[in-house]
């Protein structure tokens, strides 16, 4: 009996120190500020950002996992780098331009951004990938070949720790064993004798000419390290969670983190312990950061919980900084849950996020990995030239919500909408009036489209392009891309194929099988007679070679279309979702009722 409790005190204490050291190492670069302001990842791994007066989520479609910030374009403030969860690819997002670069690479395990030398007014990305290589990327090199750099390193981070370096030094580590390497001479050099080290960072925490370095271990533990003495000192037995630093215009830098309750503290040099910040919150704190006064004489103090920012001030007050904006309004038959629709806080279309089968099963997916344009079910085409569908690509436009009926995180039936389609130079191209509804019928989930493009002094040409596809759409969840089967009112063998897989189908309504999840649903997309384009269907995917997609294209690529000044066109479409397989019948049926339709 007593060998059986030691064996479990022994399990317990290495489950313990698991947790403790995958609990550092979860809040590592999950939080960074730059001139912009703070950014940090929210429990769905979202970017937000509080740039001082309010926050915004400026890239909502991207799942990220680790986030740094710097001027590496050279603009003059810093931009926002970071890894996407998916591909684990760099991209660079600008609070000036409004625009994101990348992605750049794949497969990156983690990265730091510093000066390579004085003589470049730019910053670098110093990366490592999961497959045990080290490169370097600077907008010089942008698409082209990263730089190839000796070394395989887990953490990173950079610093001033040669005297008259004319670059950062960039520390490492490797096998829980910390490395300076020098940009100079592309050598490591060993940087310490303590082990595991699982976090770290540079500053100037004592009266050296250089910074060093503060490290956590995997229990927690922070030491010292001062390079160029090459000692190691213990701060203090008490365990962190995590660190940052406070710059001070010149004086020794703040030392601040988080203890094992998730409370923040702050180092106390003259008695050389860890001493607890004034917190009126009893909630625990997942990370925290500071951001540099615009002055450069002093800083600013934030903590994270879960979704929420909070700002630390010097009477131990915590202000709330992030209430989550309302993003969306909340479609509803009766008391089923039938579609979201996403408006705000998106950074080029509003779209549906979410379409429910009658059983609650959602079908859309939302900016994946190969198609960061693609969300849920979308309509989108291109105006005089100007890209509404593809985004963060030259002559890209955004289709911007004025108003909205009703507010949002209303459970309603439907809403009517006015969007404005504004090219890059924010000029006006087209107006919107978009109206969305759902209902249900016998084991069916409906979602009613209606899209009128208005003109006002200005004419304006829905573009002839290169891309068939351009109009309405729909993304389908991950599972159903595989061994799926479409099927119409027309002949598919008479469908044209434009390439691979992809097929254009004129017909009244197309409609997609695939099994959601080991369970099967179908969906049927159908353009109404009325529109001034006869439906052409197009579909990809059923040959299980690619990710599947159907919608109903407008036909631009062939056949350009002119909406003259102060004149409309409008287009409506239905989309009906069934748990299980359905038949053509009863597809054809449900068409046969909507072509009746007038709107009211």
């Amino acid at each position: 009996m007593r060998l059986k409790y030691c064996y479990f005190f022994v399990l317990l204490t290495f489950f313990v120190f698991v947790t403790f050291a995958n609990a550092i190492e979860s809040t590592n670069r999950t939080i960074t500020s730059g001139t912009f302001g703070v950014a940090w990842l929210d429990g769905n791994g979202i970017v937000r950002v509080y740039d001082g007066q309010a926050v915004s989520e400026p890239v909502p479609n991207i799942k990220i996992y680790m986030l740094a910030a710097a001027d590496l374009l050279e603009e003059g403030n810093d931009q926002l780098a970071f890894l996407d969860d998916a591909k684990k690819s760099l991209h660079i997002y600008s609070f000036k331009t409004k625009k994101i670069l990348g992605p750049f690479g794949n497969n990156i395990k983690t990265f730091a951004t510093g000066r390579w030398s004085n003589n470049e007014s730019f910053y670098s990305v110093f990366a490592s990938t999961f497959t045990g290589q080290a490169f370097r990327w600077t907008k010089e090199i942008m698409e082209k070949g990263w730089t190839s750099i000796p070394g395989d390193f887990v953490h990173v981070t950079s610093g001033k720790l040669t005297p008259n370096s004319s670059s950062d030094d960039f520390i490492v580590v490797t096998d829980g064993n910390l490395y300076i390497f020098s940009p100079k001479w592309l050598t490591y050099s060993r940087g310490s004798v303590n082990d595991n080290i699982v976090t770290l960072l540079s500053g100037n925490f004592t009266d050296s000419p250089t910074d060093e370095i503060v490290s956590v271990d995997k229990s927690g533990v922070t030491y010292l390290n001062l390079f160029q003495k090459q000692i190691v000192e213990n701060l203090t037995s008490q365990k962190v969670i995590c660190l940052t630093l406070g710059k001070n215009g010149g004086n020794l830098d703040t030392l601040y983190a988080l203890d094992t309750r998730g409370k923040p503290i702050t180092y106390n040099r003259e008695s050389k312990s860890w001493k607890d910040i004034p917190f009126e919150n009893a909630f625990a704190c997942s990370n925290l950061i500071t951001k540099t006064n615009p002055d450069g004489k002093g800083h600013e103090l934030f903590v994270v919980n879960k979704d929420n920012l909070y700002q630390i001030t010097k009477d131990g007050l915590a202000e709330q900084l992030s209430d989550r904006k309302n993003t969306k309004v909340i479609l509803k038959s009766g008391e089923k849950l039938l579609a979201e629709y996403r408006f705000t806080n998106v950074p080029f279309k509003p779209y549906v996020e979410k379409l429910r089968t009658p059983s609650g099963r959602n079908i859309l997916r939302d900016a994946p990995y190969d198609h960061l344009h693609h969300h849920g079910l979308m309509f989108a085409i291109a105006v005089n030239g100007c890209n509404f569908w593809e985004e963060f690509t030259p002559k890209h436009g955004k289709q911007i919500t004025v108003s909205i009926n009703p507010q949002p995180e209303t459970e309603t039936s439907s809403l009517e909408s006015e969007l404005d389609w504004s090219n890059d130079e924010s000029k006006i191209l087209v107006k919107e009036n978009r109206k969305i509804s759902v209902s249900t019928g016998e084991n069916v989930t409906f979602l009613d489209w209606q899209t009128t493009l208005k003109t006002e002094e200005q004419g304006v040409n829905l573009d002839k392009s290169n891309h068939h596809y351009f109009g309405l759409g729909l993304r389908f969840e991950q599972t159903m891309d595989k061994n799926g089967r479409f099927f119409s009112d027309s002949d598919l063998g008479d469908a044209e194929v434009i390439r691979g897989d992809e097929r254009l189908t004129p017909c009244h309504w197309m409609a997609y099988t695939a099994k959601l999840h080991d369970e099967p649903v179908t969906v049927a997309v159908m353009g109404h007679p009325s529109n001034p384009i006869p439906t052409t269907a197009f579909t990809m995917g059923d040959a299980g070679k690619s990710f599947a997609y159907l919608g109903i294209t407008l036909n631009l690529h062939r056949q350009p279309v002119e909406i003259k000044p102060n004149s409309s066109l409008t287009f409506r479409y239905r989309v009906a979702v069934w748990d299980g397989e359905t038949t053509p019948e009863t597809v054809a049926k449900i068409y046969s009722n909507y072509k009746k339709y007038k709107e009211k």
